[in-house]
């Protein structure tokens, strides 16, 4: 107990730390925020996609928890949880914490499922996710490098890093789909040679994730639409304050990069790591307001999750 409040305690500070350091520094300026009350269409758009992009999330889990379930698992169920899960995730530190409270839930739609298995379908659900954005980010890149290079060189790099990530991702595909009882051998393998517990672990979810194998097609290209609406909400937000200093390549380029590191357990909505990490960012491309343009893209999105707690309250009146 004392140990989890040290860390909850020690991650609270890390962000208020991030955040101090920004507004003393001038990156991050509140001024921005006002502003884009100007810009009601930007808002209404970034709020539309937002429950577009919770729609297709709630339907690539669906696609997950089908290769299980016996019974017929509703998608707007599936939506109110997903939306409950972000009110958690929201208020408290990282994203794990929501996920915690989506098991809990979808139980109740098949009692066939274990907690193993929901937990397994979550996991596996992020690793799409995950790989849905490097694949977007990647392709951005080979198909607009030159373009990318030509307006904004200090990406390079950055580049550099989205095509090695990206390289990663076809190959740990295609060794899933094609090797996949070669890996099986090996994890049973290390079961007789050390942390046996660990590895009969790792050998389960492997085979759950086998088992969705013929749905992973679909489930990846979801999570390349739902990154690239994620990006479109963020360049709905920021347009009208970059001006020509950046256009929407770039944008691909490391806007999906900087929502990756949101998951990081630190603290809730990735507030003042994301700051921090979208301003320097924003710098390849020439621009030294990154942490405000990010603090728009966290405002908005905070406030749509936050509206969770609505189906959440409804669904424990429902008791």
């Amino acid at each position: 107990m004392l140990k989890t409040l040290f860390i909850n305690a020690l991650k609270i500070l890390i962000a208020a730390a991030l955040i101090y350091w920004l507004i003393n520094s001038g990156k991050l300026d509140f001024k921005l925020l006002a502003q884009l009350v100007n810009h009601p269409l930007a808002i209404v758009a970034a709020v539309f996609l937002s429950v577009v992009n919770f729609v297709l999330v709630s339907y690539r889990w669906e696609t997950i928890l089908r290769a299980r379930s016996q019974v017929k698992i509703p998608i707007l169920g599936l939506l109110q949880i997903t939306w409950i899960g972000q009110f958690f995730s929201s208020v408290l530190p990282g994203s794990v914490s929501g996920d915690l409270v989506k098991i809990l839930y979808v139980q109740k739609f098949d009692e066939n499922f274990s907690k193993k298995f929901v937990f397994a379908s979550i996991l596996i659900d992020r690793v799409m996710g995950l790989s849905g954005l490097i694949l977007l980010v990647g392709a951005s890149s080979l198909l607009f490098g030159r373009h990318i290079l030509e307006t904004a060189p200090a990406m390079g790099p950055l580049l550099s890093i989205n095509y090695l990530l990206v390289m990663l991702v076809v190959l740990s595909l295609g060794t899933f789909f094609y090797f996949h009882n070669w890996v099986r051998l090996v994890l049973v393998k290390c079961q007789s040679i050390a942390l046996k517990g660990v590895f009969e672990k790792l050998t389960s979810l492997w085979d759950d994730l086998v088992m969705i194998k013929g749905h992973m097609l679909k489930a990846v290209g979801l999570s390349i639409m739902v990154q690239f609406i994620a990006v479109l909400i963020f360049w709905s937000l920021i347009h009208p304050f970059v001006g020509g200093n950046m256009d929407f390549v770039q944008a691909l380029a490391f806007i999906p990069i900087g929502l990756m590191t949101l998951a990081l357990p630190v603290a809730p909505s990735g507030l003042g790591v994301g700051h921090a990490i979208f301003q320097k960012l924003f710098e390849f491309s020439g621009i030294q307001n990154g942490a405000s343009l990010f603090n728009l893209y966290f405002v908005v999105t905070l406030v749509v999750n936050v509206l969770g707690v609505i189906p959440y309250v409804l669904t424990k009146t429902k008791k």
